[in-house]
């Protein structure tokens, strides 16, 4: 079952998914379909989040001169 879904994109992303719909002959609904299952496949392979992955990079730049020190 099919259940209508309304989302915002930017002028780039909509350019571009009605690009390789055309390129592909693939309606732009099944691109998105497809699209969602390419990331579910990646996240559940995927540990870290890129949420995680964010926070520990900010924490890391925060906390930068301390590093140093101790690395001396």
């Amino acid at each position: 079952m099919h259940l209508k879904y309304s989302t915002k994109l930017n002028q780039s992303e909509v350019r571009t998914l009605k690009r390789l719909s055309e390129q592909t002959r693939v309606p732009q609904s099944k691109l998105l379909e497809e699209a969602i299952h390419l990331l579910e496949a990646q996240y559940a392979h995927d540990v870290v989040t890129p949420e995680f992955r964010r926070r520990v990079d900010d924490s890391l730049a925060r906390h930068r001169p301390l590093l140093r020190k101790l690395a001396e």
